[in-house]
Parts: structure tokens; C-alpha cells; sequence
């Protein structure tokens, strides 16, 4: 198991590397004669060899000197590094989860200072993890680390969400922390100069007063670019103080690496590090391994390389874990009942609460519903990445869905609707899709009045023209459609929505609703961030749906579905975890 924890890893120091100097001996001209050989009178032979050694010892001397010189430049450069590096001094050893022992304790920094009105008791302890990617991979990784502090009975050290800008991708432990230690070192550098700009919040100023070295260490940086992200603690957009009593935590202000070797109490120098090399290097499971000594094994189907049993680190005597990456949906290889139940209270607390998202969301789905009993919603992710190469596939598999798996309508008659729409192709295609139609995908049906639908003033006018046809009339429910397509009125991935649903909608519809999202700023680094939060309301809007369809394959998606809208209709989450 120790490829868990790299070598790199334990190389956190500066190293000093020289290298000696190679000599290379020439040989003299051939003689092409021995007679044309002179021997010098004896004195003057001993007059060459003196002048030939005093030469000799100049050059030993001046080698000498050069190599104390280069000596004391390369120790000074490594003292310099020492001194302005933000990763601490630490020797890090491999954690073997087969052997359930503490092989990896290393030494933190001796913090600096405290955070303000910050307590650790003596025998708390803690876990950390690095965070990484968009938001949605960050709440993930969040849910699986809460459960894990709760079932280790540790205290969890929560950074902030990084929002908006470029997401920092995953990088393996060692790189991932120094990446996320320079970059919060940017942000925090940007405040200082614009409060020396005067150009700051208030807000800013206060979280810059948590800082008390930060002038130093900017001074040694170079001019950095305008911040583009912001660092958001996590109750601005979720029912974080509901968690907040399950499991303890402490909200650090961004790096929680820096926040470990600046603020944490003197006597804290125990820590395991659990590093990963790879994405899916490891999961946890509560399941007993009989023999700890065999090697790790591999569950059935599992994505994982390496298992690392609960009972290994429930009594762990360190201080502080420190994990990696946490992300993934199947990180925790849950069996027992009661831990199950811990991570679906803690996934419910997790959905998006945020205010002004409520209020807006709640006055576009009184619009689009009118006064009938409600409307379909539709999440279809197009426009990046994956999803955008398979836009097409996907856009028509959740229109199946809509029409013959939720309104009823016959295979045969969707097909025939499907042409007449211009969509070619043959029906054993369809028929792949027969596993996902033939059921709505929930076990809970809310009520939805498929008659004839009439429209009301306080709805926004159907573009289309209404169906008359009986079987058809089912068509004129109103359908809501979340999608990342920069023009859904347009778009040709949205072609078949817009010609059989004459009541469609879509975000852009409602800029009265909209606009106020799109002003939010954040108030202390004053960067825009209400375009990151527009998708949220197109999430939290669709989550007031009668009925719902996703994208596969997407963490947003079943995010909607399976958190969002369970909890806005009082039902119990949905677990996606496989065990």
C-alpha cells in the first residue's frame, strides 16, 4: 500500500544538489623520433617542477574557494526557500490501510498566530481535505468529508467555496495543496492591493485584519492579475448552521493548509496524511476487513484501487488527517444502516437555500404554472465538454421521457410525433432508448391534470400554437427546460421541445426574476458573481416541478433531482452512492 502516500510527498524541504566537476587528461604530442628527446640541465629541471607545484596549489586554492563559495549560495538559497515557502517542514511517511497502523505522523509548524476566538480543545481532534473543480464537485466532496469527520468523531476543517474564474483541476496531494496555497496567497495579495488602493470593502479590510503577515509576504510577488474568483463560506448558499449541529466544523477563510500552519495550537504536532496519487486512488468503506494484514482487496465493480477501512482510523492517536481529494459520489463504501442514514440528513441539509434564489424561484414557477396544478421540468446540460458532444442523444432521450415515459403517449404515436417534427432515424435507435422511457425513474408520482391547459394572465403567453388533437392536448402542460445552451430559442438541440410543447420556457424568459441574481457581487472581494448563481435558480426553479427529467451522467443533474427536488416536494433524498 505504499504507493498511497508518494515519495514526493515526504520531500516537502528545499534538497541542495552538486554536482563535482569532471577532469579530463590530454595526452602530449607523439614524438615521431626518441632521439629528437632533450633532457634540461638538473637545475633547471628543479626550477620547472617548483613553478609547475606553487601553479598547482594556486589552482587548489582558487578550487577551494570556489567550492566554499558555491557551498554557502546554495545554503543560503535553501534557507531563503525555507523561510518563504508556504508548505511547512514536515516528514511524512506511507499510511498502509491494509496494516490499520500510524506509520505517516509528521510535524506541523508551530502556528503564529490564532484564529480569533478559536479553542481547540485538548483531546479534539481533526480532519481536512483539499477541494478541487467546479462547485458541484466541491459540495460532493464536502458531503462525503462531513460524514467522515462524523463517523471518526473529528472535528472538520471546511474551506470556503472557490466560485467562479477557472476551476483548479485535480492534481495529485502534494501539487494539489501547494496550487490551492497559491492561489488563495493571490486572492488575499489582490485585496491587500486594493486596499492600498483604497479601493477595498469593508469586508475586505476584515478579512485582511486575519491575516497579519500578508504585507510581508506580498511585498516578495510579482504584480498579479485582477482576482476573477471569489471565496464564499458555504451558508451563503446552503443550510450550512443546520450542519453546523450535526458535526462540528471550523470555517477557515481559505487555504486550510495555511490555516493548519499559521493558526492551529502549538501543542497540535501529529498529523496523518492520507496523500493520493490518482483521482480514484482510494475509498472508504466501513465494511471489516477479517485480515489486516492481507492486501487490500477490490469490491465488485469498484473504480477504486486501494479500500481504507473506518476502523483503521476511528482511533487513530493523530492529531490532524489530512485527506486529498474527497470528490466522487462513490467515495464512501457505506453498509451499515445508521451510517447511510447520517449521509442522507447530511445531503438534505446540502440542497441550495439561499434567499433571493428562494424568492425568485418560487415567483417563476407561479408564473409558469398559472393556475393549474403545475408543470414539467426538464435539466439538459449541452454545452460543454461531454455533454456537449452527446447534446443531441440526450436532449431526445429526456423528450422520450416527457412524452411516452410521463404523459403516456404510445410508443408508436411518439415515433410518428417525432417525425412529423423531422427527426429521421430508425426505430430499432428508439428502442435503445426503452429502458430509460418505460419508467419515469421515481417511485413517488406527484399529481399533474394532463387536460386540456388554459392559460391564465398571470402566465407568461405560449409561443406555440396549443394541440386540439385528443391525444395530443397532454402536450399543452407547461414544460420548463434548465439547459447551459447559450440561445435555447434557437438552439437546434431544443428543436423537438419547442415544436411539440407550446408552453415552453426557459430562463431568459423571466429577466424581472433574473436580474437581481445577475447583480450579486461579492462583498469582499467585489467580484461578480451573480452569473455563477443564474444556474442555481435555473435549478431551483425546475425543483418546483410536478415531475422531473435529467441528464445521465451529470453530478448537476442528479444534484436537481435527487437532492432538489425530493427535499422541495418533502421527500426522502435519493442515493446515488452504490453503497
Amino acid at each position: 500500500m505504499s504507493s498511497l502516500l508518494s515519495h514526493r510527498v515526504a520531500q516537502n524541504s528545499p534538497s541542495v544538489t552538486m554536482e563535482k566537476g569532471a577532469y579530463r587528461i590530454r595526452r602530449g604530442p607523439l614524438l615521431r623520433n626518441p632521439e629528437d628527446i632533450t633532457f634540461p640541465s638538473t637545475k633547471r629541471q628543479s626550477q620547472a617542477i617548483s613553478a609547475s607545484l606553487i601553479s598547482q596549489e594556486k589552482r587548489l586554492v582558487l578550487l577551494v574557494m570556489f567550492l566554499v563559495f558555491a557551498t554557502f549560495c546554495c545554503f543560503g538559497t535553501a534557507y531563503y526557500l525555507f523561510t518563504t515557502s508556504s508548505v511547512p517542514m514536515s516528514n511524512t511517511y506511507f499510511f498502509r490501510p491494509s496494516l490499520a497502523t500510524s506509520t505517516s505522523l509528521s510535524q506541523l509548524d508551530l502556528a503564529q498566530t490564532r484564529q480569533r476566538n478559536f479553542q481547540a480543545r485538548p483531546d479534539e481532534k481533526f480532519l481536512s481535505y483539499l477541494p478541487h473543480s467546479g462547485f458541484h464537485n466541491q459540495r460532493i466532496a464536502l458531503e462525503n468529508a462531513l460524514v467522515l469527520a462524523r463517523l471518526l468523531n473529528r472535528t472538520l476543517l471546511v474551506p470556503p467555496i472557490r466560485f467562479g474564474g477557472k476551476a483548479i483541476p485535480y492534481r495529485n496531494f502534494t501539487v494539489l495543496q501547494r496550487i490551492l496555497d497559491v492561489d488563495h496567497a493571490s486572492y488575499l495579495c489582490q485585496l491587500s492591493n486594493n486596499a492600498a488602493h483604497r479601493t477595498n470593502t469593508p469586508a475586505a479590510q476584515t478579512v485582511l485584519l486575519d491575516f497579519p503577515d500578508l504585507i510581508e509576504r506580498c511585498s516578495l510577488t510579482e504584480e498579479r492579475e485582477p482576482v476573477t474568483h471569489a471565496y464564499l463560506p458555504w451558508g451563503s448558499v446552503t443550510d450550512f448552521d443546520s450542519i453546523t449541529r450535526l458535526q462540528p466544523t471550523i470555517q477557515t477563510l481559505g487555504s486550510t493548509h495555511h490555516w493548519l500552519s499559521t493558526r492551529l495550537d502549538p501543542s497540535v504536532d501529529e498529523v496523518l496524511i492520507i496523500a493520493d496519487t490518482s483521482k480514484y486512488n482510494y475509498r472508504f468503506t466501513d465494511e471489516i476487513i477479517l485480515d489486516p494484514l492481507s492486501e487490500p482487496r477490490l469490491f465488485a465493480n469498484s473504480t477504486y484501487s486501494d479500500d481504507i477501512t473506518l476502523s483503521s482510523l476511528t482511533n487513530h492517536p493523530a492529531r490532524l488527517i489530512q485527506i486529498g481529494t474527497l470528490f466522487g459520489t462513490r467515495r464512501l463504501k457505506l453498509s451499515d444502516p445508521s451510517h447511510k442514514a447520517l449521509r442522507r440528513q447530511i445531503r438534505r441539509h446540502m440542497a441550495l437555500k439561499h434567499p433571493l434564489l428562494q424568492k425568485s424561484s418560487a415567483d417563476i414557477s407561479r408564473k409558469v404554472s398559472g393556475s393549474g396544478p403545475g408543470f414539467l421540468g426538464a435539466h439538459l446540460r449541452c454545452n460543454d465538454g461531454y455533454f456537449r458532444d452527446t447534446a443531441m442523444e440526450n436532449s431526445r432521450m429526456l423528450w422520450w421521457k416527457l412524452v411516452h415515459g410521463i404523459l403516456g403517449l404510445s410508443k408508436e404515436r411518439t415515433r410518428r410525433l417525432e417525425l412529423d417534427c423531422g427527426i429521421t432515424g430508425n426505430s430499432s435507435w428508439s428502442r435503445q432508448f426503452e429502458r430509460y422511457i418505460s419508467q419515469s425513474n421515481f417511485r413517488v408520482h406527484l399529481p399533474l391534470d394532463y387536460r386540456p391547459f388554459i392559460a391564465d394572465v398571470h402566465q407568461p403567453k405560449c409561443k406555440g400554437e396549443l394541440h386540439t388533437e385528443p391525444d395530443l392536448e397532454r402536450l399543452n402542460v407547461p414544460l420548463f427546460i434548465a439547459t447551459d445552451s447559450e440561445d435555447p430559442y434557437t438552439d437546434v438541440h431544443l428543436g423537438l421541445f419547442r415544436q411539440t410543447f407550446p408552453c415552453l420556457y426557459f430562463l431568459g424568459g423571466f429577466p424581472g426574476e433574473v436580474e437581481p441574481i445577475a447583480g450579486i457581487r461579492d462583498p469582499v472581494s467585489g467580484v461578480g458573481i451573480g452569473e455563477m448563481l443564474v444556474p442555481f435558480l435555473d435549478a431551483m426553479v425546475i425543483a418546483r416541478a410536478a415531475r422531473l427529467v435529467v441528464t445521465p451522467h451529470s453530478t448537476f443533474s442528479w444534484y436537481v433531482r435527487d437532492v432538489l427536488w425530493r427535499v422541495n416536494h418533502g421527500l426522502d433524498i435519493e442515493e446515488r452512492s452504490g453503497g
